[in-house]
Parts: C-alpha cells; structure tokens; sequence
C-alpha cells in the first residue's frame, strides 16, 4: 500500500505527538518536527506510509535521545487489557463459531492505537464491534489453509492488543510462531511487551530485526525473512502490517479494525469495521 498525499496530516501529527511524549524542550521540539517535514519533503511516495513513519521516528529518536516515546502509555494499555483478559476468553466461548468469534475478540483488540483512534473505553468498544459482522470473506480459505499448513506465523502489532492476541492463540489448532519488533517504534509490541502478557506460554516469540511500524521486509533481519518464506500461513495484525505486505500473495490473511479513510478504499470495507481478508 502506498504513501497518498492523505497520509501526510495522519505522519505530522504522530510525529507532534512523539515529541511532546519525549519531554524534551520547545527548541529540541522544533528541530525535530522541521527534520521530519524535511524528510517527508523528500520522501518516495512509493513506499508505504509505515516505511515513512519508520523514517520519521527514527529521526526524533536521534533529535531528542529518547529512545520509548510511548514506555508509558504501552504500560497503561498493558495492564487494562491485561485486567480483562478473563472476560475475553469469556466472549470468544460465547460464539457460534468459536474460531470466528475468537477472530472478532482479536480484531476487535486492534481499537488500541496511538496514531489512528481518540478516546474509547476499551471494553465497550470490544463488547460492540465483536456483535458486528466480520467483513473480508476471508474465514473460509483461511479454514483450508489451517487443514495443510504445519505452523502459523502471527505478526503482532499493538501493546495491548497482545493480550487479545494471547485469547486467539489459545484457541488456533496449530502451533504459533509470534513475530515482533527489535525495538521500541510507536506502541508496537516487543519481545518483552508480548512476555508480559503470556504470548511465550501460548506461542514461540521472534524479533523481526526491524523497528519500523508493519514488517519492512527490505529492513528484516534474514533469519525473519526465511521464516516468512517457509511460513504456509501468515496471520497478520493490524494496518501497518496490511500497509508493508499487501503484495505478499494469498498465504498471508489481514486481521484489523479499519481505522482510516485510505485503508477503507483499498479494503472495501467501512471505517470501524472488523476485517479478515486474505491476501
């Protein structure tokens, strides 16, 4: 997927945010900013938006030497999805289709975001956007490839939303390999975010050698870019993951909640709703 002139306001105000969350001083505020309009100047808009935003978090990175803009909102999105994870596993049993329902109570966990969502009460919105449709159609090839395939690589997005990936873990047939990232990058899962919330009891966890939002597979690390060459089946949380691999063929299946107008043209699917397509 990529950049559109759309997806400037979306890199602009992340970019302010992050800044403000370093604490760093008005001037260092302002270096950083006139280095990331710099760079979004001169970008290829042939990348995807979450190449672009790498770029732009490294460069505050580098200006203020804050290495975690988000350390404390992760922390805070941790431990309330963590406060609920018994209710979760309650509503996935609560489904007609357990795998279908389970699949929603994960989407639905993707609502946590610092770029794209305001203020929500978490539970409320799980509560109503699992009574929803899940749009994509892709349930049922999803299903076929879950009868052939020896392993499932799950590629993680959100800090948070790990919990409710632990809750879908726990009911897929197959073992689960649960890819994360090398390094802080927006509220992006860790090695040690996903520990926290109990994936290495449910799954094997792997770093992806990248500290970019999605997976940038000119950025991975080569021992992840065997991994997702072998890999049969790919589950894939989030946008920034559908914005880096939407090309990656029809053995990778999109998980998310849409979030933006951009996405929701390319998907076909209204914002606020729960997809799972394949690719």
């Amino acid at each position: 997927m990529k950049f559109t002139p759309e997806c400037y306001p979306c890199i602009v105000r992340q970019a302010a945010t992050a800044v403000k969350l370093a604490g760093v001083d008005t001037e260092t505020q302002y270096q950083a900013l006139n280095q990331v309009l710099h760079s979004l100047a001169s970008s290829d808009h042939q990348l995807s938006p979450s190449d672009i935003a790498g770029e732009t978090n490294r460069i505050i990175r580098e200006v203020t030497g804050v290495d975690d803009f988000y350390l404390e909102k992760k922390k805070a999105s941790h431990e309330l999805a963590m406060s609920y994870l018994d209710q979760l596993r309650s509503l996935v049993s609560q489904g007609s289709c357990q795998l279908e329902q389970a699949l929603k109570v994960g989407a639905a966990g993707n609502i946590i975001d610092v770029v794209h969502v305001g203020e929500y009460d978490l539970w409320e919105e799980v509560v109503t956007t699992v009574k929803g449709e899940l749009l994509g159609g892709g349930l049922p090839a999803f299903k076929e490839r879950l009868a052939t395939a020896s392993f499932i690589l799950y590629l993680a997005d959100n800090v948070g939303e790990t919990v409710f990936d632990r809750v879908l873990i726990e009911i897929l047939p197959l073992p689960v390999i649960y890819s994360v990232k090398s390094g802080p990058i927006l509220n992006d899962a860790t090695r040690e975010d996903a520990i926290a919330a109990g994936i290495d009891q449910v799954a094997e966890i792997v770093e992806n050698g990248t500290r970019s939002p999605g997976t940038v597979l000119n950025q991975a690390s080569a021992e992840f870019l065997e991994l997702i060459d072998k890999a049969e089946l790919v589950l894939s949380k989030g946008q920034a993951n559908y914005e880096t691999l939407d090309d990656l063929g029809d053995k990778i299946f999109f998980l998310m909640r849409v979030k933006c107008p951009v996405l929701s043209q390319s998907v076909n699917a209204p914002v606020g709703s729960l997809l799972f397509k394949q690719g």
